[in-house]
């Protein structure tokens, strides 16, 4: 859990505190299962799945191992490249940035949040093979983990494996280093 923590902790701190987490008291994050998620932001086409749109896309197949908690995890998922299901969406970018200051935001049931960098995703640049897998090790995903789950190969924990996907949105950034341009 602590690595949980400490990746909320990186991304609270890259998205200015802006997390969008609920208040106290309110319901909008109860975690559990969901039977779809958005996909929109930065797109020409946003789009809802569920599990039959999902299923019905060209899949892959990933095998991972990652240390959680109790110890290593294993296991052999399949789903549809997120990168796949982005340009499905067809991404917005302003051409002279190429998408190097965009990100995607992952957010699950219980406002677990995930960013990546599109380059790290890009099979042109970082090509990470970032799942959003609706099945392990030859069975549809359980009620544990939702229908869709977010799988980062490579990652040495589990952090960046979201369960229970709501909404995968794509967004910008600032240039970096912008914020320190009036100090030059």
């Amino acid at each position: 859990m602590l690595h949980r923590f400490l990746i909320a902790l990186f991304v609270f701190s890259l998205t200015g505190g802006q997390l969008g987490w609920a208040s106290a008291g309110s319901n909008a994050c109860p975690g559990g299962y969901s039977p779809r998620f958005e996909l929109a932001g930065e797109v020409q086409n946003p789009t809802t799945y569920d599990e039959d749109d999902l299923g019905a896309l060209p899949h892959s197949i990933e095998n991972v191992t990652f240390l959680t908690g109790t110890g290593p995890q294993s296991g052999s998922f399949r789903g549809v490249l997120l990168w796949d299901l982005l340009n499905k969406a067809g991404i917005k970018s302003d051409p002279k940035r190429d998408g190097e200051f965009q990100y995607v935001e992952i957010t699950g049931t219980d406002c677990y949040q995930v960013v990546l960098a599109l380059g790290e995703i890009n099979p042109g640049f970082g090509g990470e093979q970032v799942l959003v897998a609706d099945g392990e090790n030859g069975a549809p995903l359980g009620a544990d983990t939702g229908f869709a789950r977010l799988i980062v190969p490579g990652d040495k924990f589990g952090g960046r494996d979201a369960f229970w996907i709501r909404s995968i949105k794509v967004l910008s950034g600032p240039r970096p280093g912008s914020a320190h341009e009036d100090d030059r």
